[in-house]
């Protein structure tokens, strides 16, 4: 039992879940989450470092005077596997009708509901609760655990990714591990083991991530009186035709072959006015898979236009990023010793192979991994409703993912 949380670390874990889950945490909502867990650290004989984002692009977002920050330490000797741990904080808002109160954690049937709760404060909550226990277990960590938790996976660049990045290198580390809730990530996505689309259960590895690239598409046809309207050019009208094309455009493929798909995410153009619409412009999500980059599918996207021959002329722009580095490039960890080390953890299926999934979702793991080259794995507990009113987490798989991040780290270490 050594290698797994007694039941007063298992009662600790839910209850710091919960805790996570009662602090709002937005990009509006400023940095106390992270100063509650700077605090409860300490509280427990730990000495964490806050780091400040210091960002050009902070006040691009409205975020500036919002005193954002990673907070994150560093434990063991230096002298054997080094190993990131890492989670972020903050949640998207409380949008749609809820059911159960947001910032407040709600039990019910097995399930955590709240805000957060399985995107990824339970995650975090594992992250800790396995350090601690760790600590508990362990005088020496022959090696480093660097723990860390960044501030902006739900804004736009990754901020507080890079940010750690910036002045951490991680070269010669051995593994980046992700709490993020990997069932939900890996649902109907590829496996990479074999080689098809189902449905995860967990536990569930995800060994890798399709990028994207998001694009704003202009429509700029003629507007006319609505009583005549073939004296003018509907912009919407042809909005409409490149969004079914592209709908119907999408076919089969995983993260190694084949092509990502289209998502239109936006779309605004018209007026209350009898007037047929002039202008219209709609925002579209484009996955990447290995081989893709912005420039072929930019090429793709263009010449499907082209073959619409629409009335409208057509601007296609990449939507703003600061840099390269922020780019959400499509990534796969298919060898890595401790990534395998952590899968013979898992239990044996009923049959066949374990899994090891791919995921069509980006996030703060297309940064680490396409910055650093390390082997990146994603793995959290499961949950539903994420971005949804009514989030919920499953309370044992909570527990279950420290068990499991303990046990790797007492064998590792």
């Amino acid at each position: 039992m050594e290698h797994q949380l007694t039941a007063a670390e298992q009662q600790e874990v839910i209850e710091l879940t919960k805790n996570l889950i009662g602090i709002p945490s937005t990009a509006g909502d400023g940095p106390d989450i992270y100063g509650y867990v700077e605090h409860y650290l300490r509280e427990h004989g730990l000495e964490p470092t806050v780091q400040a984002i210091e960002n050009p692009y902070i006040g691009y977002m409205n975020y500036a005077g919002r005193d954002h920050h990673n907070i994150y330490l560093k434990i063991g000797t230096g002298d054997g596997p080094r190993i990131m741990l890492n989670g972020h904080l903050d949640t998207v808002g409380a949008h749609g009708e809820w059911f159960y109160p947001p910032h407040e954690a709600t039990e019910e049937d097995g399930n955590i509901y709240g805000l957060g709760a399985c995107d990824m404060k339970s995650g975090c909550a594992a992250a800790i609760t396995s350090v601690l226990a760790l600590l508990q277990r362990r005088d020496d960590i022959n090696g480093e655990l660097f723990l860390s938790f960044v501030f902006g996976e739900e804004s736009p660049f990754s901020l507080g990714a890079d940010t750690l990045l910036r002045e951490h290198d991680l070269d010669g580390y051995d593994l980046i591990m992700v709490a993020e809730p990997a069932p939900a990530l890996g649902a109907d996505s590829y496996c990479y083991t074999h080689k098809r689309r189902h449905t995860p259960s967990f536990p569930v590895p995800v060994i890798g991530a399709e990028g994207r690239v998001i694009y704003e598409i202009e429509f700029f046809g003629t507007s006319s009186h609505a009583s005549h309207p073939d004296g003018g050019i509907n912009a919407l009208e042809d909005a409409a035709a490149l969004i079914t094309k592209i709908k119907d455009f999408d076919m089969f493929s995983n993260i190694k072959m084949g092509r990502g798909h289209y998502v239109v995410l936006n779309i605004t153009g018209g007026d209350q006015t009898f007037t047929v619409p002039g202008y219209c412009k709609i925002l579209v999500n484009r996955q990447l898979t290995l081989g893709e980059d912005e420039e072929t599918a930019t090429e793709e996207l263009q010449k499907i236009i082209e073959r619409l021959n629409l009335p409208s002329r057509v601007s296609v722009q990449k939507r703003f990023s600061p840099m390269p580095e922020l780019e959400y490039q499509p990534y796969i960890s298919e060898s890595s010793e401790y990534i395998d080390r952590f899968v013979d953890l898992l239990p044996e299926p009923d049959e066949g192979d374990k899994c090891r999934f791919t995921t069509t979702s980006v996030g703060d793991f297309n940064i680490y991994a396409a910055q650093t080259g390390v082997p990146t794995l994603v793995f959290g507990p499961g949950g539903g409703n994420i971005h949804a009113p009514n989030e919920y987490v499953h309370r044992q798989q909570i527990i279950d993912t420290a068990n499991y991040f303990l046990s790797f780290f007492m064998d590792l270490f």
